[in-house]
């Protein structure tokens, strides 16, 4: 296998070969940008809708008791050896969380734009534009937000938009260091920038969540094997990054919340779990459905095309040797790929027999995503050649309005659109919640019942309280409030 060069050397660092727009191409273009950028605008809007749930409130009252420090102590020794999470979430809900809520998902929105440009960009090695390279990370977000198995988990929920979305973007950031470093990094301070980044990237994403975890000692391994085999002058880096992803991964799997929550797992859930045989012989169908789901985004077939047709020529240069002899060596990254996603998917039924929780399998779509285009280009050369039909720039425009219409039709973005007028509805009514518990709190109750929400947005809703008050979400909320009991129920009317 040659060495990782993702363009040829005469390739001038601010073009891309083929990349010569006709007229309708640039209509087309131009058409996308306003297209991905309202899409992600919608997103933003939404988040001044948002409001805390659940183990949000938990937090939020052990960071005012504890206080930040001592609350890392304890979410560590009695709750998850998830360290990033722990700390991010603790921190942001140090504060009045009412207010601070709705930024985390903006944050999240524009780190994951950023992340997919920064990958973008190193992977095209200063061949495309700043502008070029911020379009295709807006779209490869708006095709995530389009696949994303829960749009309120993955961004809207702290609990679930800290533990994976944000080890998401870490991810992205990381590959993109990565990449640099293997191809166009040639300082050694540049190197050292590169490695100390990578350092502290590498230790975020694994504090974060488990399948992030191991996706992160995956990709390091992987590289870490290609590099000693290759005897590149990186295995030292990347041996360096494995040693300290091994410590990191020590330090979440072993800390003593993670065997108290495992040993509740089932006694504090009150889930009806299949058996062991049940739950094994429904693991592959479960992957391969959620597999066909995502594939019948035609988005993904559209966009894949369009870089298929202009990367042609610089991949054809590292997919085919000098005799234009497809190297077969490349076969084996689709094979990984696919492997990966079956294995990270197996956790959820392995620990709990059911699947990951959806806010989980944004990790998973990730994957996906990444590992879908280079797997489709692999292929396409494979069966096509170098020269094949699908190269030819006069797909390009129909795939372009294709993927245009695709990005518009996806059931998340009409949701989220429609959550606009659900989202205004929802936070008056959580507003008007919250100031009923604040005349309750005036008159001294100790036992109080709020309203049950009318109709919640799917986009930003998670979950709420229930009618049973010794419900955990109830518990967090009654933690927060300092009182007796809270649930859902009959609202008598003040008094005059």
């Amino acid at each position: 296998m040659p060495s990782i060069r993702l363009l040829p050397e005469t390739t001038h660092p601010k073009t891309m070969p083929n990349l010569n727009l006709s007229r309708a191409e640039q209509v087309l273009l131009s058409a996308l940008a306003i297209t991905v950028t309202a899409i992600i605008a919608l997103f933003i809007a939404l988040s001044f809708f948002n409001v805390p749930a659940a183990d949000d409130f938990c937090f939020a009252a052990k960071a005012r008791e504890l206080g930040f420090l001592d609350a890392q102590v304890y979410w560590y020794q009695h709750w998850a050896g998830r360290y990033t999470l722990n700390a991010v979430w603790t921190a942001l809900m140090a504060g009045d969380i009412f207010q601070i809520y709705r930024f985390p998902p903006i944050a999240l929105l524009l780190g994951t734009g950023l992340g997919f440009a920064f990958l973008t960009a190193r992977i095209a090695q200063g061949a495309l534009s700043i502008p070029l390279a911020l379009l295709l990370g807006g779209l490869w977000t708006v095709l995530f937000i389009a696949g994303a198995p829960d749009i309120a988990q993955t961004f809207y929920w702290l609990g679930g938009s800290i533990t994976y979305q944000l080890a998401n973007v870490t991810l992205l950031f990381l590959l993109g260091l990565l990449i640099w470093r293997e191809t166009t990094a040639r300082t050694g301070l540049l190197r050292t920038v590169i490695f100390w980044t990578a350092a502290w990237l590498v230790i975020v994403t694994i504090g974060a969540n488990e399948i992030s975890m191991l996706l992160v000692l995956a990709i390091l391994s992987g590289g870490l094997g290609y590099t000693l085999w290759r005897r590149r002058n990186s295995r030292v880096f990347w041996l360096a990054l494995t040693l300290i992803a091994v410590l990191a991964t020590a330090s979440s799997v072993l800390a003593p919340g993670n065997y108290q929550r495992y040993a509740g797992l089932g006694h504090t859930d009150h889930m009806l779990r299949p058996t062991p045989w049940l739950a094994a012989l429904l693991y592959l169908p479960w992957v391969a459905l959620r597999l066909f789901y995502w594939l019948s985004n035609l988005g993904l077939w559209a966009s894949a095309l369009l870089v298929f047709s202009l990367s042609a020529q610089p991949v054809g240069a590292l997919l085919y040797d000098a005799e234009g002899r497809f190297r077969r060596s490349f076969l084996l990254l689709p094979v990984l790929w696919i492997a990966l996603i079956f294995l990270l998917s197996a956790i959820g039924f392995l620990i709990n027999r059911y699947p990951l929780p959806e806010r989980a399998e944004s990790v998973i779509y990730l994957l996906f995503l990444l590992g879908g285009y280079p797997t489709f280009i692999i292929l396409a050369h494979r069966w096509t050649g170098a020269a094949g039909g699908l190269a030819d720039r006069r797909w390009r425009a129909p795939a372009a309005a294709l993927l245009l219409v695709s990005l518009l039709g996806t059931p998340n973005v009409f949701e989220g659109y429609k959550d606009v007028y659900r989202g205004y509805r929802y936070a008056q009514e959580m507003q008007a919640r919250n100031a009923a518990i604040a005349v309750a709190l005036q008159r001294g109750e100790q036992d109080i019942a709020v309203a049950s929400l009318s109709r919640p947005p799917r986009t930003l809703f998670a979950t709420d309280i229930a009618t049973d008050p010794d419900d955990f979400k109830n518990l967090c909320l009654q933690q927060y409030y300092r009182v007796h009991s809270i649930r859902l129920g009959e609202v008598r009317p003040q008094q005059p």
